[in-house]
């Protein structure tokens, strides 16, 4: 397996940025009619805002100023807790939009994603590092949350709710309006320079996180072979030790975030002071200016000191909600490298697979992953329709790649494959893997039911096939125990399988599936001889009438076969020849991987480890 690392720009690259900035806003046009709804309900909330500001100041200087009874102004005084109702009421609507708007582009972005992975194939997929791949689609992508539900509302609300306070203020101040004016855009400068500091740190982050989910999956997967080789205890102290990095690296990112938040509120609060001290100076009468007819009133310091702190509060939350662009802009740049990565699994023509067992000639193929390392070499083999072959060998021999190749999922840099006499990039690809059963040496289970699971293999399949399947695999006394029948959970959240299980249920749907060719990966691997021997049988079952091609190290999946092709790594010239073994005796079938190799005919089966 070759780990590709996916390129990240430098962060600092302020044109990379603008792209990425501009490329994020394509992205959030699903979402676009709900923030602009958020949009809406945040500015009737101002108004709540203004309206609960007048109706405070007026009863307060009405009762204490000119010493009316509450009687007279009792009406003003039960509205006061309606304006403060349709306040919240408004700020929930405005927050339930923003989700929903981030919701919608969430789910569109990871379906881009989805597609996307589609589009390459597993190919590619199985060329990128473990786990890279679930935390873009899961983390890079939640990541958007908080750009698309709080930050792109607030921008707008950042202009729009100051400047309708600064046009309420205006005629009963104009000196109080004019401090806030010229005070506010203290806020958004300071936001603009910690927000490209915080912006390269998340960058940091991103890229730690997805190294250290590789990393772990990667310890998984071969966490066997290290306690083989009592390896573990020295790995966990290097997983210690990322972990400990990423931990001090994340407090250095909220440290950034709550200093910000604290010189903002500081800036704000020093404007609201600067607002106080004029009005408290023109109520003891040393300042007379900006004041209606030279007067100040209660009312007028009252409604313009209530409405200063939430002159403020959407710049300060604008300020808040500037890291989520940050984060947003640090995961854009990843995700848009995927969604513009060129390239893809070979799509074929136009042209229909015949029906029937297919005759495969494969003919001097040559195929690299890396430009100068091949890994087949004008390679050639034929396989007959209805035959069953099996290919041996050790690892990087070039196995996986030829069942790749087979799949169309590569196209051979050298040669052609013909199926049929037909070249196989002539046929409709799509069309050409439906007609073929695969087998993993590593089956994939569902978080779902067992008959979903099932219904990968042939989605029409009725509840009848599906047990009928399990029973062919030797999984009916099993699945005659669960309570739920084929409505049992697997996977996480629901019932556990053994590996043995797992394997059964992938030969389940090899039965379900209407094939004319069974590629076989490892179909044995790690099991007990009493599964394998149960798997096996029923593999000499299911491979009458169709082309078999199998990958195994086993020696018991070759009792199925016709003939054993054993392939060598073409970093070895000195290693021994392709052999093929067969039933009956056998001409020259495979041609030379990278020096001039002989085949070897037998005159019975010659099991190969």
């Amino acid at each position: 397996m070759q780990t590709q690392a996916t390129p990240t720009p430098p962060p600092g690259d302020t044109a990379i940025g603008l792209d990425t900035s501009r490329w994020l806003n394509q992205q959030i046009r699903p979402g676009a009619p709900l923030t602009r709804w958020a949009v809406c309900f945040g500015l009737l909330q101002a108004v709540a805002v203004i309206g609960q500001a007048w109706l405070l100041a007026y009863v307060l200087h009405a009762l204490i100023i000119e010493t009316r009874p509450l009687d007279e102004v009792r009406n003003l005084f039960l509205a006061l807790p309606l304006a403060i109702l349709l306040r919240v009421a408004a700020g929930l609507a405005r927050e339930e939009a923003g989700l929903r708007a981030a919701r919608r582009v969430r789910d569109a972005l990871r379906t881009r994603l989805l597609d996307q992975a589609h589009r390459l194939g597993p190919a590619w997929h199985a060329g990128q590092q473990g786990g890279v791949f679930v935390t873009r689609l899961l983390e890079q992508v939640d990541a958007l949350e908080g750009y698309v539900a709080r930050y792109l509302p607030q921008r707008w609300l950042a202009v729009l709710v100051p400047l309708l306070i600064v046009a309420v203020v205006v005629p009963a101040n104009p000196v109080a309006a004019a401090i806030l004016f010229v005070t506010a855009p203290l806020i958004p400068l300071f936001m603009t320079v910690v927000g490209h500091t915080a912006r390269k740190r998340q960058m940091q982050q991103f890229e730690a996180l997805a190294r250290m989910s590789g990393q772990f999956l990667e310890t998984l997967r071969g966490l066997v072979t290290l306690r083989l080789h009592d390896a573990h205890l020295g790995h966990a102290a290097v997983v210690e030790r990322n972990a400990e990095a990423f931990r001090v690296r994340t407090m250095r990112v909220l440290r950034l975030a709550f200093l910000s938040g604290g010189v903002l509120e500081f800036l704000a609060s020093l404007a609201i002071a600067l607002c106080a001290v004029y009005l408290g100076f023109g109520l003891l009468g040393h300042l007379e200016f900006g004041f209606a007819d030279g007067q100040p009133t209660l009312l007028v310091a009252l409604f313009v000191l209530l409405l200063a702190p939430e002159f403020y509060l959407p710049l300060r939350e604008l300020g808040s909600h500037y890291h989520a662009r940050a984060e947003a802009l640090a995961a854009a740049e990843p995700l848009r490298d995927m969604l513009e990565t060129t390239g893809s699994q070979p799509s074929g023509g136009t042209r229909m697979p015949p029906d029937g067992a297919p005759r495969i000639v494969i003919d001097r193929i040559g195929f690299a992953h890396r430009e100068g390392v091949a890994v087949l070499d004008d390679f050639s083999l034929t396989i007959q329709a209805g035959e069953a072959v099996a290919l041996t060998g050790p690892s990087g021999s070039g196995k996986t790649t030829l069942l790749r190749l087979l799949l169309g999922q590569h196209t051979p840099s050298a040669g052609q494959i013909e199926v049929d006499g037909t070249p196989l990039g002539e046929y409709d690809l799509t069309a050409w893997r439906e007609h073929i059963g695969w087998m993993s040496q590593h089956p994939r289970l569902a978080a779902a039911s067992l008959g979903d699971n099932l219904r990968l293999a042939r989605l029409d399949a009725t509840d009848d096939a599906l047990i009928e399947a399990l029973s062919f695999a030797g999984l009916g006394e099993w699945y005659a125990a669960l309570a739920a029948g084929l409505e049992t959970r697997l996977g996480e959240g629901g019932r556990a399988v053994s590996g043995g299980q797992l394997r059964r249920i992938a030969l389940a749907r090899l039965r379900l599936r209407p094939t004319r060719l069974l590629l076989l990966d490892e179909p044995t691997a790690s099991l007990d001889r009493e599964t394998e021997r149960i798997v096996v049988d029923r593999l000499a079952v299911l491979r009458q009438g169709r082309t078999l091609v199998l990958l195994t190290h086993r020696n018991a999946p070759l009792s199925i076969v016709d003939r054993v092709v054993r392939l060598q790594t073409p970093s070895s010239p000195s290693s021994p020849s392709v052999t093929i073994a067969a039933t009956t005796p056998t001409t020259t079938l495979a041609a030379p991987l990278t020096t001039p190799r002989t085949v070897q005919p037998a005159e019975q089966r010659h099991v190969l480890a």
